[in-house]
């Protein structure tokens, strides 16, 4: 009888202990993460991989709950504002019309590479585009991510600036419209979903996106032709909360979410060469030819007659904006050692 007694209280306890260590584990703040369905990018790498970290970070505090269709793309960041959501992963290239800041890395002949990008971003651009998403947009950014190479994928060679004469091309950004508008190609935008349709119809000839997902989207049924043009190749993507659910937020739970943005941060931009590496065989083993534009055309591509539309948009739109736009691009070229003719 003594012994049954013992194990009833031993099971007792133990329930208890069970009890009390779920209750530890349990999520004290559920948040709400809104993105876009781009399966098979480094978006969507990111955006998983962040709400992972910070419930890892936390001890399962802080639980982001990951929502695929909840806002539209270009909604992401005022959902954030409104406090529809708590959090979003923001395209930011679909805010550079109004607010051109986001469109920096989009200007044809600016940043080349990710080595140029990382010296503009981490000089001076990341800090403006916090402060801007704090200011107009109420919320706070805890990581920043970086989109595939932007690539041109086509049903007919690209190959040549004489090439796009003619050619609709998708586009998603009021920079590259512009560009490809001068090149003599009739810019057409459309939402993401209705991109491989209509390449399948030919309503569009080519489309400026992702490598990444487009090859996720199994766009090489379609579109054999894939060219690296240096034409808003390096697109980055924050990661915001809304500001009065950060401040809900526990000051030591605070920091961990952000250390964990923080490091998440660093891992994406350094894994970014290795992991575009691959994506050219990629294609290839697709039968897709994958194609990078010689310097020769690159350079006939932005010449002065046809950046200048692109940068003559960018500074009107500064001007609407309130800032001086051309102060902007030196502050870039400066860092970059670069004196561009626009």
């Amino acid at each position: 009888m003594k012994l049954k007694k013992t194990l009833a209280v031993s099971a007792l306890t133990l329930m208890l202990l069970l009890a009390w260590a779920w209750g530890a584990m349990a999520a004290t703040h559920k948040l709400t993460l809104a993105y876009l369905p781009v399966k098979g990018t480094l978006y969507v790498e990111v955006t998983e991989m962040f709400a992972q970290r910070v419930k890892e970070a936390t001890g399962g505090q802080v639980e982001i709950v990951l929502n695929d269709s909840l806002v539209k793309g270009t909604q992401l960041a005022q959902s954030v504002r409104d406090d529809r959501v708590q959090l979003a992963t923001i395209l930011a290239g679909y805010y550079s019309a109004t607010n051109p800041q986001f469109g920096l890395s989009q200007l044809p002949g600016l940043m080349d590479d990710l080595k140029e990008f990382k010296a503009v971003f981490y000089g001076f651009w990341r800090e403006d585009l916090n402060r801007i998403l704090n200011d107009k947009y109420h919320c706070k950014v805890l990581t920043w991510g970086l989109f595939a190479p932007q690539n041109l994928i086509s049903i007919k060679p690209i190959s040549t600036v004489a090439n796009f004469k003619g050619k609709k091309i998708r586009v998603h950004n009021i920079e590259t419209a512009t560009l490809v508008s001068a090149l003599g190609a009739k810019p057409t935008p459309m939402p993401a979903s209705e991109v491989l349709p209509a390449l399948q119809r030919g309503i569009i000839d080519g489309v400026f996106t992702s490598s990444a997902w487009a090859y996720g989207q199994a766009f090489y049924t379609v579109a054999k032709y894939v060219t690296l043009w240096p034409i808003s190749t390096i697109l980055p993507f924050p990661i915001v909360i809304n500001n009065d659910e950060w401040k809900k937020l526990p000051k030591d739970l605070q920091d961990k979410v952000a250390a964990a943005g923080k490091k998440l941060e660093q891992m994406a931009f350094e894994d970014y060469t290795s992991k575009m590496e691959s994506l050219p065989k990629k294609w290839a083993s697709k039968g897709a030819q994958y194609y990078v534009a010689p310097q020769d055309q690159v350079k006939l591509m932005f010449q002065p007659k046809n950046i200048a539309m692109v940068y003559k948009s960018f500074f009107e739109r500064a001007q609407k904006a309130g800032f001086d736009g051309k102060a902007y691009v030196k502050q870039a070229e400066k860092i970059l050692g670069k004196d561009l003719k626009y």
